[in-house]
């Protein structure tokens, strides 16, 4: 039973199998998403999250499948472009309301 689950090879993913199978596949992806949730909840900055998904891209790109990486790359972009729309509306000295 051992050598048939793959234990001998890779056994991290043995480890990871049944959160794997409950997941569909996405427990790295839900794993990071709640610890950048709980980042932004924590200090209320957009920018934490943004720079500890930067400092992982390296890493993601190696180890983490290609579904994760694009993900990543969503988030940011969404989250830069939330920053930026919220500073043009804002942060401006002509905003009146």
């Amino acid at each position: 039973m051992w050598r048939n689950c793959g234990m001998d090879v890779d056994f991290l993913k043995t480890a990871l199998l049944g959160w794997e199978w409950i997941t569909g596949g996405y427990f790295s992806v839900i794993l990071v998403g709640v610890f950048t949730m709980m980042s932004y909840i924590k200090y209320h900055k957009v920018i934490y999250p943004i720079l500890i998904g930067i400092a992982f891209l390296p890493i993601q790109y190696f180890i983490f499948p290609q579904s994760f990486t694009n993900f990543a790359f969503i988030f940011v972009i969404a989250a830069v472009c939330l920053m930026v729309i919220y500073i043009f509306l804002r942060q401006t000295k002509e905003y009146s309301g």
